[in-house]
């Protein structure tokens, strides 16, 4: 095995207050959330307007490609992961895991899934039943698994293969290789010594401000379902003044988090975020249609497996996925969000994984988290579903009017809903500080130019800008179009990953 050791981040490499950083990715950075942020300030719609035609002119265009792409993922991780170079450690011989196998898929999923479970969960498969794009009608029986398979296509094997290239390729030239943990530095099969140039730079840079937008919009998002919360749990009605003060809550609780490392804030929050999460999965089991949840789950899943390579390739093509049409809004929407995530998920479960092996890496991030998506969906969602279709509550109408209202409308009709509508709200603000401090831990970490610890800091400024463009542009309505900002580098990232895989390809040919 060739090993590579990097010590100089960059000729940026600055030291000083801030610890050890890049300069020019930290002020790069800087000044382009800024400068969105300005722009969704001072001219909203322009700013609207260009990011969502941005947004159709790649769905239209590429969205052949995505599918493509996301489909060759899952090839190249399923040979990786079942070819002899499975056994290879990610790390040196000999080392062993840094967390535990149950602390590790906490932190990952919740890194990774965030609030869309919550959000995502109820509303979902009753948008897909009351218009399934194939397979039946919509509002009818043969439309419920219809339903639940699409959201399972969604959010199962298609997204987290996203999540495991961007996170292999990461880890192994970070543990394996022994270079610095960076995006740029995942192509070195491809690029070798020039991952340090402007290009190599120009990807961190990208992936620093997918992240940061990605998860500014993910807490807006959070907060709509918070602010339903607080009004169905404790009856009280926020406005604008009072998203804020959430807001700023959220942003001490997430940088505290950041602040206090891996083995501590984030690390235990992970570890109480899947418990009252698994909580909450048996409540809506037993308290509910048990019966209907089990054979809806089985059912699920043999369509979803049926039809899997179906699905994966179908581009709806007559149609072209143009604007305001299913696949530009649904499928291709998701893999663009995946893709553009997955550098900053995969970074941040590269960083968690050192020991592992190629193997136990593939399939934990891969088939755990698909696990728990079955169940999750098919039991919440399904829950969902079953109200609606005995007309015991109006769900559709109520996820329409505000997608943030489904899980707590749902609860509204089971005995002790109150107490875990309380549950549910306490895991929706721990989801929300779980993402927040992972993006905050992983963009310091690129901006360090690969510090497995970035300078707290780093991680104090980086988590206040989340939050600042969070709330800035939640009081100005640009938080869609700062979602869609994110989206659009999608299309260069795809390319990057697609690199990742053939970089990591060529590296695992030289192990002997």
């Amino acid at each position: 095995m060739k090993e590579t050791v990097q010590t100089d981040i960059s000729p940026t490499d600055t030291r000083g207050f801030l610890g050890k950083y890049d300069a020019t990715l930290f002020w790069g950075t800087l000044i382009l959330c800024s400068a969105i942020t300005l722009w969704g300030i001072l001219l909203p719609k322009g700013f609207s307007t260009a990011m969502t035609s941005s947004q159709s002119w790649i769905s239209v265009n590429f969205g052949w490609f995505f599918m493509l792409s996301v489909s060759i993922f899952i090839i190249f991780l399923a040979w990786a992961g079942m070819s002899k170079y499975g056994d290879i450690p990610l790390g040196q011989d000999g080392d062993s895991p840094e967390f535990t196998f149950s602390s590790w898929i906490a932190m990952l999923f919740s890194c990774g899934i965030g609030i869309g479970f919550i959000f995502w969960g109820v509303a979902e498969p009753l948008y897909h039943y009351m218009s399934p794009p194939y397979l039946a009608k919509g509002a009818t029986p043969e439309a419920a698994p219809v339903a639940m398979q699409i959201s399972l296509l969604h959010w199962g094997i298609h997204g987290w293969v996203c999540y495991a290239v961007a996170g292999l390729a990461i880890a192994y030239t970070t543990y394996r290789l022994k270079m610095p943990l960076s995006i740029a530095n995942s192509l070195y099969g491809i690029l070798g010594e020039k991952t340090g140039s402007m290009w190599g730079k120009l990807v961190d840079f990208l992936a620093a401000f997918a992240t940061i937008a990605g998860i500014a919009t993910s807490l807006g998002m959070g907060l709509m379902s918070i602010r339903f919360g607080i009004k169905h749990v404790f009856g009280a009605e926020l406005g604008t003044t009072g998203l804020v003060a959430v807001m700023l809550i959220l942003i001490v609780g997430y940088t505290i988090s950041a602040v206090s490392g891996l083995n501590r804030g984030i690390k235990i929050l992970s570890n109480l975020n899947m418990i009252l999460a698994f909580f909450v999965l048996l409540f809506f089991l037993f308290a509910g249609p048990t019966r209907f949840l089990l054979n809806l789950m089985v059912d699920s899943v043999g369509q979803y497996f049926s039809n899997l390579v179906f699905m994966s390739f179908w581009t709806d093509p007559m149609a072209q996925a143009s604007e305001g049409k299913w696949m530009g809004w649904w499928t291709i929407f998701y893999w663009c969000w995946w893709i553009a995530w997955g550098p900053f998920v995969g970074g941040f479960v590269a960083r968690i994984s050192k020991g592992r092996t190629i193997r136990e890496f593939i399939f934990g991030v891969i088939l755990v988290p698909l696990v728990i998506t079955v169940v999750w969906f098919n039991v919440v969602g399904g829950s969902a579903l079953h109200a609606e279709i005995n007309g015991t509550l109006e769900m559709y109408k109520a996820i329409s009017a505000d997608a943030g209202s489904g899980i707590f409308t749902l609860l509204s009709q089971y005995p002790l809903g109150g107490l875990i509508s309380f549950i549910v709200f306490f895991n929706l603000i721990i989801f929300l500080i779980t993402s927040a401090d992972s993006a905050s831990f992983f963009v310091g970490m690129i901006i360090s130019g690969g510090e497995l610890e970035p300078s707290t800091p780093i991680k104090l400024i980086f988590g206040f800008l989340i939050g600042s463009i969070t709330v800035v542009l939640l009081i100005t309505g640009g938080l869609k179009a700062l979602q869609t900002a994110s989206i659009v580098a999608a299309l260069p990232f795809a390319f990057v990953m697609l690199g990742m895989v053939l970089s990591t390809l060529l590296l695992l040919k030289k192990e002997k």
